[in-house]
């Protein structure tokens, strides 16, 4: 593996170099860190030999080959960036390293065989870096989930863009829809399997480590190696005795919202929780009810919408629903 530095910045470049030296240090597992987007963030220990495992399977499932080239454009403190390097460094690739920003493709003009980025940065480099990313080959989206308008944007690239499902605790991606054909279905990768509890995923791994590891992912399960994902149980809004799935709002409403958003449930005297939006956004716009009517069932039209200045983010980049929560007193609010 070559590495190559496309950035001047001292903490990215430590980080990627230490995490390197840990790697071929003589210890048999590393100590990485969870996201925090749905909780507080904790460490766990990840055995190399699993991380091999993991970087392997994505090598035989997506045919990444040796002497390819690769670009880590996320954190090298998560998950996700970790194993950017790592695939390189077992696959043999030459990997060169950007600043972790929205605009991941800026400065960059050649192609690579190999990316993963987080959906904001795609959809950013599609307005602005079309060109440059229509030279790349294979690229992973994930840590969130990706709007139907940008999947119709995916199915024009020359791109394979292929949407990831997995977290810290699975070494990253398990399972990945192909979004260039407009997939539905996340598909395992070979030797895991899934089943459920209590309408919950259950994955099966055992050669990354992972035995029964309930989530709390709510699935649509069709076959022991593929599922529909719905959403998050913990984000489930029980509002007068029905149960909303934010996820499956969001999914409808970015037809016609722009701007970064999502949905949650707030306490309700009457309803238990109700349905608010919160948005991305120094301007605030008009919203009513009949905006929503021709998309939306009544029971999942928001009673609420708050506008934020800016989200809490982790270093990921995903939105942090949570944090932004413990704020919404500093939001703009509308009622509906």
């Amino acid at each position: 593996m070559r590495v190559n530095f496309f950035t001047e910045n001292k903490n990215t470049i430590d980080e990627v170099n230490q995490f390197i030296e840990e790697w071929y240090s003589e210890t048999e597992y590393m100590t990485v860190r969870t996201s925090g987007s749905t909780g507080t963030p904790k460490e766990i220990q990840l055995y190399k030999k699993h991380l091999v495992t993991s970087a392997e399977m994505t090598r035989d499932h997506l045919g990444l080959k040796k002497n390819g080239t690769a670009l880590l454009c996320l954190s090298p403190k998560t998950i996700a960036g970790k194993m950017m390097i790592v695939r390189s460094i077992i696959i043999g690739m030459n990997l060169t390293i950007t600043d972790v920003s929205g605009n991941p493709l800026e400065g960059i003009n050649e192609g690579f065989d190999f990316t993963a980025m987080v959906p904001i940065q795609l959809e950013n480099s599609i307005h602005s870096k079309l060109s440059t990313l229509q030279k790349m080959k294979t690229i992973l989206v994930g840590g969130g989930s990706v709007s139907n308008g940008l999947i119709d944007r995916i199915a024009e690239l020359s791109c394979q863009v292929h949407h990831t499902f997995g977290m810290t605790e699975t070494i990253s991606h398990i399972a990945m829809r192909n979004l260039s054909k407009k997939e539905n279905e996340f598909k395992a990768l070979p030797n895991v399997h899934f089943s459920l509890q209590n309408e919950c995923l259950l994955i099966h791994a055992p050669e990354l480590g992972v035995f029964d590891l309930k989530t709390t992912d709510t699935v649509e399960l069709t076959s022991p190696t593929s599922f529909i994902w719905k959403g998050r149980k913990d984000f489930v809004i029980n509002s007068g005795g029905i149960k909303i799935h934010p996820e499956e709002i969001e999914q409808i409403l970015s037809q016609m919202i722009a701007a970064p958003f999502f949905i949650i449930g707030l306490e309700d005297s009457k309803l238990g929780n109700k349905v608010v939006m919160c948005i991305e956004s120094k301007e605030t716009n008009a919203y009513s009810k009949s905006t929503f009517t021709n998309l939306l069932d009544i029971y999942q039209i928001p009673k609420e919408i708050y506008f934020f200045n800016t989200f809490c983010r982790t270093e990921s980049n995903k939105i942090n629903k949570l944090e932004t929560i413990t704020v919404i007193s500093d939001a703009k609010k509308q009622v509906l």
